[in-house]
């Protein structure tokens, strides 16, 4: 290989290692349902496990800048759980018990 390539394969991976660096992981599987109950159990709340996770559609304004998700709890419990996109680290997450549901 002639030292015009080897130049150049330098600078490239210089160039590229500051993107592969800050590259993010993927998160293991279960990671956001163990987060949240964590959450739930913080705030008060009884909250064993969380089974399932819907993302909340509220269309009301000012909810844009939160990211509202409902927890399904395995006691049956639901629990809305907001946190501020602008509070930074110390913005503490919004939990509250919504009604359960009747299933037929």
């Amino acid at each position: 290989m002639s030292m015009r390539y080897q130049w150049a394969i330098l600078v490239i991976t210089a160039a590229m290692y500051p993107a592969v660096a800050n590259a993010e992981t993927a998160t293991p599987r279960g990671y956001r349902e163990r987060e949240l109950a964590l959450i739930i159990r913080q705030a008060g709340h009884d909250c064993p496990q969380v089974e399932s996770i819907d993302v909340a559609n509220i269309q009301e304004p000012g909810w844009e800048s939160f990211r509202p998700e409902v927890a399904l709890c395995t006691n049956g419990k639901r629990f809305l759980v907001a946190k501020s996109g602008r509070g930074g680290g110390n913005a503490r997450p919004v939990v509250r018990q919504l009604p359960i549901e009747k299933r037929l």
